[in-house]
């Protein structure tokens, strides 16, 4: 036996060990070199950031040296990265955002000739020569044939990591830098931390394995033996039992691929009977009631049913108050409550008319589960056995009480997909950008409103709303300014759901609006009142825009019932009316 302790204390010392050895190895590496990786990219986003910055600078502004573009490097806040630079293509340093490199800046100062060690560029690595293989270029020699990348280089004796982008049509390199030394602090505490914990964790294998070995393992096996014994005297109880559990066994099967099905199909109400069904078989019970609370929470309803039912679902029900009985009592406390033949039925759970003449709610010998979710309850379960009046024994209320919470689990499962299949419905139907619907989903809601107005003879309007010159806004603001102007207009556009108008995004930067039981009048009105709003708006940088402010085209044309149009041919002519130039 001491060999046996000696054997499988070493192996499981050994095993231990390699496997925690291992496992923080293989995670630090993965730390570092993803620490490693994180700062070249975050190194190459501030450079292309940086360059797209001042790409779209103007002509009056690219003076070497400038203020303008001085601050330019100064605001992309790249002191995470050290510094910023600019050089033109003649490898002249033009602009420096440290202080003590502006004598150097104003003096021209020629830098092309300074080596690069490669190790990203934006160009097939095939090109470049071996794989994995560091390439010395010039500064000068980057801006000729790369469009941007990342490698080392030394500056005034600094050794550093540069970030570069080439803006070809200015004939400028941008780059950020930073002292090597200061990039890779961190990457060389991680080497020591991975180390640390690495002897650390050896020496907590060791202690823990032979600490087990003593409490555990030796005693363990002196159970063992123990064990083998009690299991020869329980060998011919399972045997007898056999039959018994491969019923249990199909019927669970049955149960666990119905709930599956349920679950991951969202169909609630056609798997329930099935499901207790199963549940029905495999318990031996007479009848199952499933109840469930309605909208308003007053009531407890039948959701699904099997066995000896009497009436219909629609006709069981039970109010959520003392006249509910023993369904409602178990709703309310949590508590599973279990009545046999043997007593009557307290006067406290019992049916009150008019629920005491439902048939399938009478029985002298039941059990009610609560159906339980992490934090509330969501229905009952009552079973009985009217019929053949078999008792429920212990083991039946305990078995079927399991079942209940996990009915409940399962219940709750299939209730969030259901919510969110339709959450995701509805965000398939949105603009992303505005969160309005989109073009294509607003034309079925049109077709429907047209449809209502022709049965009901109901007045149906529709409007456009259109930025003229939000492409004048995007180019002097920039993409993220005209994005703001977008939602802000669908905002304003939203408030008015209130007032019963559909708002949805056409595409770019027109809007739609759909006025079912409107007339042309009620609709112009409610798109003046739009263009109020926005006109109370002062939106940035609108002011530098040729109208001196943003320009909105409106259009709105009412549908003609005796026309016979569809919605695509009224759209036609509503978007004919603004192009005509109505505003």
């Amino acid at each position: 036996m001491k060999k046996i302790y000696g054997s499988l204390g070493f192996k499981l010392i050994i095993t231990s060990m390699l496997l925690a050895l291992v496992t923080i190895s293989l995670g630090g590496v993965m730390v570092f070199k993803i620490s490693e990786d994180a700062i070249k990219v975050d190194a190459q986003k501030t450079a292309r950031d940086l360059a797209r910055e001042i790409s779209s600078f103007k002509s009056e502004d690219e003076n070497a040296g400038s203020a303008v573009l001085v601050d330019a490097l100064t605001s992309m806040k790249v002191d995470k990265f050290g510094a910023a630079w600019v050089m033109d293509r003649n490898g002249f340093l033009i602009a420096h955002m440290d202080p003590k490199f502006r004598n150097m800046v104003e003096a021209q100062t020629y830098i092309g000739d300074t080596y690069v060690n490669l190790n990203v560029a934006e160009r097939p690595i095939q090109q470049l020569g071996e794989k994995n293989m560091v390439h010395k270029a010039k500064l000068q020699e980057l801006l000729e044939k790369f469009d941007g990348g990342f490698g080392e280089y030394t500056l005034l004796g600094d050794n550093k990591i540069i970030a570069f982008r080439v803006i070809k049509e200015k004939g400028w390199l941008i780059a950020v830098d930073q002292p090597k030394s200061t990039a890779y602090s961190e990457l060389d505490r991680i080497k020591r931390v991975i180390m640390i914990t690495c002897v650390a964790m050896a020496v907590l294998v060791v202690a823990f394995t032979w600490f087990a070995m003593s409490i555990i393992i030796r005693p363990y096996y002196k159970e063992q033996e123990e064990s083998n014994r009690r299991l020869e005297m329980m060998n011919q109880e399972l045997t007898a039992s056999r039959k018994k559990l491969e019923k249990a066994g199909n019927s669970l099967t049955r149960l666990y691929d119905l709930s599956i099905a349920m679950q991951y199909s969202g169909f609630l109400e056609s798997h329930l009977p099935l499901v207790l069904g199963v549940a029905q078989e495999r318990f031996d019970v007479d009848r199952i009631l499933l109840m469930m609370p309605d909208d308003e929470g007053k009531t407890l309803r039948c959701r699904a049913s099997v066995g000896n039912v009497f009436e219909s679902e629609e006709k069981i029900s039970v109010p959520l108050s003392s006249q509910g009985g023993a369904m409602a009592r178990v709703f309310m406390t949590k508590k599973s409550i279990h009545v046999d033949e043997s007593n009557a039925v307290p006067s406290d759970l019992r049916l009150l008319a008019p629920q005491s003449n439902i048939r399938s709610l009478r029985s002298k010998s039941f059990a009610v589960f609560p159906l339980c979710t992490k934090d509330r309850v969501i229905g009952v379960l009552g079973v009985d056995n009217k019929m053949s009046r078999r008792p429920l024994t212990s083991d039946d209320v305990e078995a079927i009480e399991n079942f209940a919470y996990k009915m409940a689990s399962l219940i709750e499962n299939t209730i969030q997909v259901q919510s969110i299949r339709k959450a995701a419905q509805e965000l398939e139907n949105r603009d992303r950008l505005t969160g309005l619907f989109h073009l294509r989903h607003v034309k079925g809601l049109a077709e429907e409103f047209i449809a209502t107005s022709l049965r009901d003879k109901v007045p149906f309007a529709a409007g456009l709303v259109y930025l003229a010159n939000f492409k004048e806004y995007n180019e002097l603001n920039g993409y993220q300014r005209g994005d703001f102007v977008l939602q802000k207009t669908a905002e304003m556009l939203k408030g008015q759901e209130v007032m019963g108008v559909v708002p949805a995004r056409c595409f770019g930067a027109t809007f739609l609006a759909l006025f079912p039981g409107k007339n042309r009048e009620q609709g112009q009105y409610l798109i003046d009142q739009l263009m109020k709003d926005l006109g109370t708006f002062t939106f940035y940088g609108e002011k530098r825009l040729s109208d001196g402010h943003l320009s909105f085209k409106i259009s709105v044309l009412e549908y003609s019932r005796d026309s016979g149009q569809s919605f695509d041919e009224f759209f036609s002519n509503l978007e004919a009316l603004e192009s005509a130039g109505q505003s």
